[in-house]
């Protein structure tokens, strides 16, 4: 014995109809659709990405960071130590470091050894 089974437009029980899934703000749906409303539901959802088009084109990917223009913030050095906080220690100690790039190792040093006695 053969089952037959008919899927129905969830509007108004037409058939044929097919499972569509789409996803709006993040969540997903389904629903089964006739061809008349599947090319209704179609024409909707390429007018929402068309009218999204302007965020979309500056938004960036989910799970990126993002980028503000402004200065990045603090790095470390490599070291578990702010390269920030070594590179005004270095100035106020008389050294002489770049604004950027990487800390000489005799500056690193120095910095380590600040508290020790010698």
């Amino acid at each position: 014995m053969a089952i037959i089974s008919t899927v129905a437009d969830d509007f108004d029980g037409s058939t044929p109809a097919e499972a569509v899934r789409f996803s709006v703000a993040g969540r997903d749906y389904e629903i089964d659709l006739s061809k008349e409303h599947r090319a209704e539901l179609d024409a909707i959802m390429a007018e929402f990405q068309d009218r999204l088009k302007k965020f979309t084109d500056v938004a960036r990917p989910a799970g990126r960071a993002a980028s503000t223009g402004r200065t990045p913030a603090r790095r470390s050095s490599g070291s578990g130590v702010d390269a920030s906080t070594v590179r005004l220690w270095a100035v106020e100690n008389g050294f002489d470091v770049k604004d950027r790039g990487r800390i000489p190792v005799e500056v690193m040093d120095a910095y380590r050894n600040r508290g020790k006695k010698g």
